[in-house]
C-alpha cells in the first residue's frame, strides 16, 4: 500500500472511547504511526464492560479469552495503530511516557480539562523540552469558563449545542441523531486542526497547543438557524422530517420491519414524475397538492397516501426506480445495508483486516481520497500492550536490562488489571 503524506510523523494518544481514538485514526489513515496509550488499570472504555460481556459486541458473538482485544467497538476506531501499556502512577512507567513524548510529533487527549496539567504534560512543560511539539485538547466545554468541568458524550453534546431541541416531531419530545455523532465530529474537527499545526510547524519550526471544545464545534451544524435566532429572537419549529421549501419530504414505510425509504420532490417536475410513478397521474392537479403551498398544508394527507403506495415495496428498488425518474428518493440504509453495499465495495470503502485475536473482517475506512499519497489501511486495531516490546527496544533503544527492570515493576502489561 502506498504511504500516506503524513509519513514519518508520530502521534502519542492519551484517549479514550470515540472522539480521541478518531482523531488519530484519521492521522494514521494518512499515514502517521500512532501509538495508543492506555494503564493497565484504566483501560480504553471501548475495549471494557465492567458488567457482564454483551455478546452482539463480539466475532461470532464470544468474548473469548481476550474480550478486550475482540470487541468491535475499539477494534473499529484503532486500526493503523500501535498498543503501549503504561503505569503512569510508577516512575518507571512515567520515564518511557517522558521519552517516548521527547520523539513524538502530536499528543493528543480527550480527556477531561486539567488532566494533562495534573500529569506535567501540558504543552507549556512540554515545549519547554520539545520546543516543535503539537499538543491537541479536545474538551466538550473548553478549557476554563463555568462549564468546562462537566462529562459529556456525544448525545449530551448534542443538547448542549442546541442540535437536540431541533430534531423532534411537531408534538413530540427533542431527540439526538443517534449514537454519539459528535464524537468522530469531535475527532475530525481535531484531526483537521492538528494538520493545520503540522503545516505551522513546517513553515515556521514552531509546535502549536490545539484546543477543540467539541460543542462550539458541533454549533456549525445549526449555524443559520444560529443566525436566524440571534436576528429574530425566534426559535426553529421543528416538524419531523418535513421542510418549509419541499413536499414531500419525508420517510415512508416500505417492505420488512422499521424499513423505510425517503422521497423528496424538489421542484413541480419531480413532483409530478412522483405522481406518475404511483400510477396516479391526477394528483398532480389534485387541488389539494397542485401547488407547493397546498401540498404544504396537507402534508398529512398527502404524507397518507405515499406511505400506503410505498408500504409493500423493497426501499432499494424503489429509490432506484425512482432516482431513474429524477425523484430525489434514497433507502434509509440499516448498518448490514451498507456492509452489502456494492456501491462502497466498488468505491474501496472496506478493508480486509486479518486480527490476531478477532479475525479477518471487513473494515470501514474514511471518505478521503488522495492520489499521489493515498494512505489506507494497513493494520487491524492492536492487541492490548501487543507494542510495549516494539516501544521499548526498537523506538526508544533500551538496553535488555533496564526493559527487564521496567517489566519487573509492573509498569508495562498485556492484559488489563483485574477490575480496570
Amino acid at each position: 500500500m502506498a504511504s500516506g503524506p503524513l509519513e514519518g510523523v508520530r502521534v502519542v494518544e492519551l484517549t479514550t472511547a470515540w472522539a480521541g481514538p478518531m482523531a488519530g485514526r484519521v492521522l494514521g489513515f494518512l499515514g502517521a504511526e500512532v501509538i495508543h496509550v492506555e494503564a493497565p488499570t484504566r483501560v480504553n472504555t471501548w475495549r471494557a464492560n465492567k458488567d457482564a460481556p454483551k455478546p452482539v459486541n463480539y466475532p461470532g458473538f464470544e468474548p473469548g479469552e481476550r474480550p478486550f482485544d475482540r470487541v468491535f467497538l475499539f477494534n473499529s476506531q484503532n486500526v493503523n495503530k500501535r498498543s503501549l501499556i503504561l503505569d503512569l502512577k510508577k516512575p518507571e512507567g512515567r520515564r518511557v511516557l517522558d521519552r517516548l513524548l521527547a520523539v513524538t510529533d502530536v499528543l493528543t487527549c480527550n480527556f477531561r480539562p486539567g488532566m494533562l496539567r495534573r500529569l506535567r504534560l501540558d504543552y507549556n512543560s512540554l515545549k519547554a523540552l520539545h520546543p516543535g511539539i503539537i499538543v491537541a485538547e479536545m474538551p466538550a466545554y473548553g478549557l476554563d469558563g463555568p462549564e468546562s468541568g462537566y462529562a459529556a458524550l456525544g448525545p449530551t453534546m448534542e443538547m448542549a449545542a442546541g442540535m437536540s431541541a431541533m430534531i423532534r416531531y411537531r408534538d413530540g419530545k427533542p431527540a439526538v441523531t443517534g449514537p454519539s455523532y459528535l464524537d468522530p465530529i469531535g475527532g475530525f474537527n481535531a484531526a483537521a486542526a492538528i494538520l493545520t499545526a503540522l503545516l505551522h510547524r513546517q513553515a515556521t519550526g514552531q509546535g502549536q497547543h490545539i484546543e477543540v471544545p467539541q460543542v462550539e464545534a458541533a454549533m456549525q451544524f445549526i449555524g443559520p438557524e444560529l443566525l436566524a435566532a440571534a436576528e429574530s429572537g425566534s426559535e426553529p419549529e421543528p416538524d419531523g422530517n418535513h421542510v418549509a421549501d419541499m413536499a414531500p419530504h419525508n420517510a415512508y414505510p416500505a417492505r420488512g420491519v422499521d424499513e423505510w425509504v425517503a422521497i423528496a420532490a424538489e421542484d413541480e417536475r419531480q413532483w409530478q414524475s412522483l405522481c406518475r410513478a404511483m400510477g396516479r397521474p391526477g394528483l398532480a392537479r389534485d387541488p389539494r397538492f397542485a401547488t407547493l403551498s397546498a401540498r404544504l398544508a396537507n402534508q398529512g394527507e398527502l404524507d397518507a397516501l405515499i406511505a400506503e403506495w410505498t408500504a409493500g415495496q423493497d426501499k432499494h428498488e424503489l429509490a432506484s426506480r425512482l432516482q431513474d425518474l429524477g425523484v430525489a428518493a434514497a433507502s434509509v440504509n440499516s448498518p448490514r445495508d451498507l456492509a452489502q453495499s456494492a456501491y462502497l465495495w466498488h468505491r474501496g470503502f472496506f478493508t480486509e483486516l486479518e486480527h490476531v485475536h478477532a479475525g479477518r473482517h471487513p473494515h470501514p475506512g474514511l471518505p478521503i481520497h488522495l492520489g499521489r499519497t493515498p494512505g489506507g489501511q494497513r493494520t487491524a486495531a492492536p492487541a492490548f500492550g501487543a507494542d510495549n516490546g516494539y516501544v521499548l527496544r526498537d523506538l526508544l533503544g533500551l538496553p535488555q536490562a533496564e526493559i527487564e527492570v521496567i517489566e519487573a515493576s509492573g509498569a508495562v502489561a498485556t492484559v488489563p488489571a483485574k477490575g480496570a
